[in-house]
């Protein structure tokens, strides 16, 4: 080629290089912009300074440092070409201005490694060890980058393919450009087998295709506009932005993956997925309840969850693993059980009562009623709306502990808790069983709510003149228990039933609100409520309170 051909080639690759960087600074907010504009003027600059070289109009002598400086060019352009497509797929780390410097050192580095051994196999300098030591330096730095080189290949291929995120010609032309650059050392490689010239015009040509299939790309496609990580992140940040927990399994319930709400409800650390199985996050049956929610064990406590199960398959069908999703429905519960227990409030309760009022106010209209029984009618009375007046209070009660926002979360005692409630005013003979303290972090004041209605119920529903009431507290190993025991008729197993089944029917129902209130405060403080039977007569009713200062316990993991 004649020196003007070789000039007139230069400055067409300058001039190409610098109209890219020109239309790709219009649209510097897209993805990969900034990259692929400094990768279009540095191709532009290397072809051109190759260019101009052998043509010999501009002074230009690269003769002795070719192979050095093409080489060095290419570990920049590499690096580059892969913060390019981090940013224009969405695959990889975001590029802030660290990791530039940092991938500016890798460049540098690789120069810099490279100019030494250059230096020691051309006999420029010798350097002993210290030579040997930077061709294996260079060769791992090399490998590094052309594996990086290499990667952005591979994820453009994967956007085009497997996603389907770019359309098939920009697709197509990211990656032959991708490949260009990165087996730039096979041309330069190969071409100084064949001589000197060859080196430059390989190199030249290679670097030459690539501006072009850039300028293709920047001046004749929509591929900034449209972009390629919308579709890629969408899938792949779909999981984080449920606001549900999402844990998916392989075949041997393995985790392979869980989203952050799982991480926040269950507390699972997203290092060493791989190695722990799905109880870290919950122990599901295999054989999942159609309608009935699961009480499991979160960082809140014991939450009630609907549990939705799908399999994953490939295209053939093979089932590869399941995709869990976690609805918690423990507030819904709540409500629904609220409605429940306040129609039959309004239902039985309060309308039986006032037609009992109804029915003893009548006979003191009547002149002459003897004074001894219209008094008994009067007390009868009073008793009625003594107890009308306590139901809605209670009823007022857990309305206000259960529409709070947030309970509390704070250091309490539930020793110091039972003495409060237990000496307070109470016709019972009440009897602490504590320790010296049982400290656990929660809702100090609805810790309380839970025991005095306990308590009331214990004394309001006893058949002895002076109730007998033991209140039991211990730690355990995720916070504490309050057990309170009486020797009253005990409480009904349907009433038991109800209450830990959580539904009220027109014939299975409770005989107040009190308890009712207990579970769902328990409920809110994330514990759990369970009854025994005390011998040789009486229940007791257990209430395990979880410490939320304490860490979630890990699942197994391999080899436990």
């Amino acid at each position: 080629m004649s020196q003007l051909g070789w000039a007139a080639l230069g400055v067409l690759v300058v001039a190409t290089g610098v109209l890219i960087a020109g239309r790709t600074a219009r649209r510097h907010r897209h993805p990969g912009i900034v990259p692929y504009g400094l990768l279009a003027v540095l191709l532009g600059i290397l072809g051109g300074a190759i260019a101009f070289s052998r043509s010999g109009i501009v002074p230009i002598e690269l003769t002795a440092l070719s192979e050095l400086l093409l080489i060095g060019g290419y570990a920049f352009a590499s690096l580059l070409w892969i913060a390019f497509v981090f940013e224009y797929t969405g695959r990889g780390p975001s590029i802030t201005s660290r990791r530039w410097v940092g991938l500016g050192l890798l460049g540098g580095l690789t120069v810099a490694s490279t100019a030494i051994t250059w230096a020691q196999q051309t006999g420029r300098m010798q350097l002993g060890p210290l030579g040997r030591v930077a061709a294996l330096t260079t060769f791992v730095l090399q490998m590094t980058v052309f594996s990086l080189g290499l990667l952005g290949v591979v994820l453009l291929v994967r956007s085009a393919v497997t996603y389907d995120d770019l359309p098939a010609g920009s697709g197509a032309a990211f990656v032959f450009a991708g490949l260009g650059i990165t087996f730039l050392p096979l041309a330069i490689g190969y071409g100084g087998q064949l001589g000197e010239e060859s080196i430059y015009l390989l190199a030249f040509v290679q670097i030459a295709a690539v501006v072009a299939i850039f300028a293709w790309i920047a001046f004749g496609t929509d591929a900034f506009e449209r972009g390629a990580a919308a579709g890629h992140l969408a899938r792949e940040t779909a999981l984080d932005a449920m606001s549900v927990p999402v844990v998916v399994v392989d075949r041997s319930r393995r985790l392979l993956d869980v989203n952050r709400a799982t991480e926040r409800t269950f507390g699972v650390e997203p290092t060493r997925l791989r190695k722990r199985s799905l109880a870290a996050v919950a122990d599901i049956p295999d054989s999942l309840p159609e309608e009935r929610p699961l009480t499991l064990q979160t960082t809140a406590g014991r939450r009630e969850f609907v549990v939705d199960r799908t399999e994953i398959t490939d295209t053939d069908g093979n089932v590869l693993g399941q995709a869990y999703r976690f609805a918690d429905v423990t507030d819904r519960q709540t409500r629904k059980q609220r409605i429940q227990v306040l129609n039959r409030v309004i239902r039985h309760n309060l309308r039986n009562d006032l037609d009992a009022i109804r029915g003893f106010a009548e006979p003191i209209r009547e002149e002459g009623l003897p004074t001894a029984e219209a008094s008994q009618y009067f007390d009868r009375i009073e008793t009625l709306a003594t107890g009308l007046v306590d139901l809605a209070d209670t009823v007022d009660r857990s309305e206000r502990v259960l529409t709070e926002a947030r309970l509390k979360r704070e250091r309490c005692d539930l020793v110091a808790i039972a003495r409060t409630v237990g000496t307070g005013p109470m016709d019972a003979d009440i009897t602490l069983e504590v320790p010296d303290s049982v400290s656990i972090r929660s809702d100090p004041d609805a810790i309380e709510l839970v025991l005095e209605e306990l308590l009331d119920n214990a004394v309001t529903h006893t058949d002895r003149a002076t109730p007998s009431v033991t209140i039991h507290v211990r730690s355990t190993a995720d916070g504490g228990r309050i057990a309170v025991a009486d020797d009253g008729p005990g409480i009904p197993p349907e009433e038991r039933a109800v209450l830990l089944e959580g539904k009220e029917t027109p014939v299975r129902h409770g005989s107040g609100v009190g308890l009712w209130l207990v579970a769902w405060t328990v409920t809110r403080l994330g514990g759990s409520l369970s009854f025994e039977t005390r011998e040789p007569r009486g229940s007791v009713v257990l209430v395990d309170l979880p410490d939320f200062d304490t860490v979630a316990r890990p699942g197994p993991t391999e080899g436990d």
